[in-house]
């Protein structure tokens, strides 16, 4: 595609998805929804659960940074944690603001560490098997515990619901349906890359055949898979603890809705804790539609309408949000500035120990 048609694409890609955010907006205020008093009355009396929302969002950041520090160096790729942080920041704040169906978030993580030099080499890390592969597979790993987690985690909390009753009888089986589906995603996400799948593997090594050079749209496929699974194998035997990961998913996936429960409090009802643990895995659907621009309009109408399954009101929900993701938009955009601060003047990313 030619440099001019992309970016008149990506032009209005961006217009189409702020008409989007905008209309959904004037939809919450039709509803009633819409209500920004409590959010101007945090900001003026309630510093410090703000405070707490920042320092939750903190620590997600954090945790996420160290859990793909292990899978990269479990991948053998030998990248300083200064590089992974400032990376994942700059790459959370570029995709906070723009729409998450652009996956910017992925492609500046991918695009920032894959453009290092390898140690002592003056040309770029070669693609496919080698680092640049393992690169791929390692944000493909970490996207994937991060979510299994806020899936499996979020099933647990909606049959929480269920057991205390706590839900309008029309949403009991729709609860309960979604609450067992999150829970299988979860288990399958969060295990997937740690336990070989032999059936797979044996089906990717006969679409790529014996050649060399495995040739055709399906042997050429089978060869990536038998790649990728051969990397996951390689991730499995370096000695990596699958505990370790484990740990520091579900701890991600808490706090990320921790920020949601203190800005519910600042904006003056507080949601209760297993109701957010339970809807918020249904929201992460705005991260991957063109819902609106910088995390407003679309992601509140979503949210309203998943939250009221499990019994909270959309005029307490809308706000919350609304307070949660400006704040957390003002947040990542400092997180953002540091993470270009720590990647200016960066290490060299070579292959390295496995840790």
């Amino acid at each position: 595609m030619k440099p001019r048609a992309f970016v008149g694409r990506r032009f209005f890609q961006l217009m189409a998805m702020m008409i989007i955010g905008i209309g959904s907006l004037l939809v919450l205020k039709k509803l009633g929804y819409l209500d920004l008093r409590p959010v101007a009355e945090a900001f003026r009396r309630e510093g410090h659960w703000i405070g707490l929302i920042v320092l939750s969002l903190t620590g997600l950041l954090t945790l996420s940074a160290i859990r793909f520090f292990y899978l990269v160096r479990g991948l053998g790729i030998d990248a300083p944690f200064r590089e992974v942080l400032g990376t994942n920041l700059v790459g959370q704040a570029v995709g906070q603001w723009l729409p998450g169906s652009m996956a910017m978030t992925e492609v500046l993580r991918f695009g920032v560490m894959a453009g290092l030099r390898p140690k002592g080499d003056g040309g770029r890390i070669s693609a496919g098997p080698g680092p640049i592969g393992r690169l791929g597979l390692a944000i493909l790993v970490d996207r994937l515990l991060g979510l299994g987690a806020m899936f499996a985690l979020g099933g647990l909390a909606g049959f929480y619901l269920l057991i205390r009753k706590s839900l309008a009888p029309e949403h009991v089986l729709i609860v309960a349906a979604l609450s067992a589906m999150s829970l299988t995603l979860g288990f399958v996400a969060l295990a997937g890359p740690f336990r070989p799948n032999r059936f797979l593997l044996r089906l990717a090594g006969r679409l790529a055949g014996d050649a060399p050079v495995p040739k055709g749209i399906f042997r050429r496929m089978g060869g990536k898979v038998l790649q990728l699974f051969r990397s996951l194998e390689e991730l499995r035997s370096g000695g990596i603890r699958p505990s370790r990961f484990l740990l520091l998913s579900l701890v991600a996936a808490v706090l990320n809705p921790l920020t949601l429960y203190f800005a519910s409090v600042a904006a003056g009802t507080p949601l209760p804790f297993p109701v957010i643990l339970a809807a918020v895995p249904y929201t992460v659907a705005a991260i991957f539609l063109p819902s609106g621009i910088a995390g407003f309009g679309g992601p509140q109408l979503l949210s309203a309408g998943v939250f009221l399954l499990f019994g909270a009101k959309p005029e307490i929900v809308v706000p919350a949000c609304l307070l949660q993701n400006t704040v957390v938009l003002a947040a990542q955009t400092v997180g953002g500035a540091l993470g270009i601060a720590l990647i200016s003047g960066r290490a060299a990313l070579r292959p390295g120990k496995r840790g």
